[in-house]
This record gives C-alpha cells, structure tokens and sequence, in this order.
C-alpha cells in the first residue's frame, strides 16, 4: 500500500493476501466464448477471513478498500466483490455476471436502489473477460432494506479492487523497463518511457486516494460515488495500457500474462458504466 493504513487494516490485507494463496487467473483464455472465473474454493477461503462482512457497518469500509486492493493485484474473480457487498451477482440491464449460485441470487442495481432476489440464467454471452455474463429473465425480487449500505461497500471494494490492479501492473511495468535494454540502455532511461511511466505513477496515486477517500464516506452521501467510480476506472485502465505498451509485443503475448490486467479493467470500466447509468 502507498498510504499509511492502521495496524488493523494491515493485518486483514495480510490475510486476504493469505487466503488468495498461490492463486492465478488464467494467462490464456479462449475469446470468443463463454468463460467464468469464478472459483467456489477460493471463495470460501477468502470468507472465511471475515471478508463478507464488509457490507454491515459503515466503519468497515476501509477494510474493504484494504481487501479489495489485494484481491485487485492478483486480478481475482469479480465475483468476490460483489458476492460480499451485494449479497448475489451483480446484475443490471438485464445481464448478470459471475451467477454461479445454485440458488441464483442477484444483486438488481436499479433506478430506485439496489433489489435482492431470484433470477433465471437465459443466455451465456461471450466477453472480453471472464465473468461469467449470462442474460437473465427479470428477476422476481424486493427492495434490499440495506441497498444504500451494500451499494456503498461494493463502491469501496471496487475502487479499491482496480487501485490494486492498476499498482501491481505498475510495479510488473518498473521491473521490466528496468531490467530491458534497448539501444544499449534499459528501456527505464528513455525519456519517453519515463513520460509515460510518470503519467502511470500518478493515475496509480490518484486511484488510491480516490479509493481511501471512499472509506470515509457520510452516511446520508450517495452510496454510488459516480465521479469517483468513473475516474478510477479510467485512471486503471490508462495504467494497465502503458503497462501493456512499455513491455511491447510481451504485453500483447497471451502467455506472457500482461494483458489480463487491461482486460480485467476494461471489463470493470464496462460494468461500472452500466450501473452508473441505471443506478439510484
């Protein structure tokens, strides 16, 4: 973390960190086709440090811009965001992501707040990332009398989700120019790749103040922080870009691995712009 944190908000990183294990997304996917990353064992792991919780009580949201942030550098399944803010998948214009539930439990965002209910997969849609996007029949639910409060968490634990892609893509950025030569110098020393790094170190510390700024929110403040939502997405994928562009073709070789940051983000910015424009 960039930013002072308390010896609390340390600890419960250190122990999302430990529950994702040796955990990783997959280096190459097959485009085209349905794919979901979700993964049930992990899930339970990371509940089990408390991880579901974060939606309760205000006070916990900096606890989950912490979580979020180290489930956002190791570009973990969407899903566990929104499985403990929301309380089901998200879902909104009539698609859902990541509805694995057997139960199919969906977090409705709509015009008059977040609704909890039943909904019935209909259609599995190819995506540019795994998450899982199926078409839903409208689903049969009801207000959830916490909406503002769980809509709240998920804005919290998203911002702080892409703060720590963008991080992470950031510092796997520094080590490769640093370590790459090009015309008899490491690639760091060129000052256009300095530019362009610079641009990167400052969208990252942006996002993470934007992200921390989010844990401190009013209570009678709109639980979706919509300039906020906007910039980080943009701010994170402008910095997964660079990333991708300064490894050159490494950052566009699917086994290389680099590419799943901008897709995981870019996939983030769409979603994030689906529920700010139907959201409360």
């Amino acid at each position: 973390m960039r930013f002072e944190t308390s010896p609390e908000l340390r600890l419960f990183a250190d122990s999302v960190r430990g529950a994702l294990g040796s955990w990783e997304s997959p280096r190459e996917p097959v485009f085209g086709t349905w794919w979901d990353e979700h993964d049930g064992e992990l899930a339970e792991r990371v509940a089990a440090v408390g991880w579901g919780e974060l939606w309760a009580d205000i006070d916990l949201l900096g606890a989950a811009v912490a979580g979020g942030i180290e489930l956002g550098r190791r570009l973990a399944p969407l899903s566990l965001v929104d499985a403990a803010t929301l309380g089901g998948a998200l879902a909104v214009d009539g698609r859902a992501r990541h509805l694995v539930s057997r139960e199919h439990k969906v977090a409705l965002v709509s015009p008059d707040g977040l609704v909890l209910g039943v909904a019935e997969p209909r259609q599995r849609e190819p995506t540019l990332d795994g998450t899982g996007t199926v078409r839903i029949e409208p689903p049969s639910s009801a207000p959830a009398p916490d909406g503002d409060a769980r809509l709240r968490a998920w804005s919290a634990a998203t911002l702080g989700y892409l703060a720590g892609v963008a991080a992470a893509s950031l510092e796997e950025t520094v080590a490769y120019v640093s370590s790459r030569e090009q015309f008899g110098a490491p690639l760091a020393s060129l000052p256009t790749m300095q530019a362009r790094l610079a641009d990167a170190v400052l969208a990252v510390d942006g996002l993470e103040l934007v992200a921390w700024e989010s844990a401190v929110a009013v209570p009678d403040a709109d639980p979706l922080p919509r300039e906020a939502l906007r910039f980080g997405a943009a701010a994170a994928r402008e910095v997964t870009a660079i990333a991708q562009q300064a490894h050159g073709g490494v950052g566009f070789a699917l086994e290389s691995g680099v590419h799943r940051a901008y897709r995981r983000v870019k996939s983030a910015q769409v979603w994030i712009a689906a529920v700010l424009d139907v959201g409360c």
